[in-house]
């Protein structure tokens, strides 16, 4: 059945993955109405935000919900973005991302839909740190200390995508699914060895700067079943606008 929805509805973004996933949990899980769901608010004819989704709860209360899915890697030196949370796109980073959503977003429906009794964010997504850096002391508050984690390198440094003693296999991540572990049958030539996918992450990186997410799978009985997640960057990068 979701499988069924998701195909009805292609999308290569990852947000817009996210929120029909949202959509049906909401309405074939929980049972809940959606009143509107994408609804563009204009202002002197011109759209200065959009609403994620109203629905009713099970208590009939109307309920006005942010949803995002969001990936930023951890940069402990100073930059031009001002933060140390930085999207793979280095336009966006953690706290342009929570302003938005706190201070635009979500008071979108005050003033318009008054008989909203909640307002909520729903917010998923990953954390990458660098192995070769030491971790921040401290997070920003609307940070979960229990957030999920990944690591990313540079293009230059490939050698660290294999730095186990445990053999593993590699998958490149397409959008859009980032959001979920991959998995494979130990009979499943898509994987990639180290050298393969090294080679392929050479040959992109020789024709463009786009961030390249890598899936690390270990085996486990008769699947390969991903260990780790790592993001390969530009040696540009944030500096590259990518």
């Amino acid at each position: 059945m979701l499988q069924t929805r998701l195909d009805a509805v292609p999308n290569h973004r990852v947000g817009r993955y996210f929120e029909h996933l949202i959509n049906f949990y909401l309405e074939a899980v929980r049972g809940f109405e959606i009143v509107e769901r994408g609804l563009q608010i204009q202002e002197h004819g011109r759209t200065v935000g959009e609403i994620d989704f109203l629905f009713r709860d099970a208590s009939g209360s109307l309920v006005h919900c942010e949803a995002a899915v969001k990936f930023y890697l951890y940069v402990p030196e100073s930059n031009d973005s001002g933060s140390h949370l930085i999207g793979p796109n280095s336009s966006d980073n953690f706290e342009r991302k929570m302003q938005r959503l706190f201070e635009h977003q979500l008071p979108l429906s005050e003033e318009r839909f008054p008989e909203v009794t909640r307002r909520q964010a729903f917010v998923k997504g990953c954390i990458f740190y660098h192995p070769l850096h030491n971790q921040p002391k401290s997070l920003p508050d609307q940070l979960s200390p229990d957030h999920l984690q990944g690591s990313w390198i540079r293009e230059s440094e490939l050698d660290l995508l294999d730095d186990s003693s445990i053999p593993a296999r590699f998958r490149l991540v397409r959008k859009p699914h980032w959001l979920s572990p991959e998995m494979a049958t130990s009979s499943d030539d898509t994987l990639l060895t180290s050298d393969d996918v090294k080679d392929s992450l050479r040959i992109h990186f020789a024709e463009r700067r786009t961030p390249q997410l890598v899936s690390q799978l270990t085996e486990s009985e008769e699947f390969w079943q991903e260990s780790s997640r790592v993001f390969v960057v530009s040696d540009q990068w944030p500096g590259d606008g990518n």
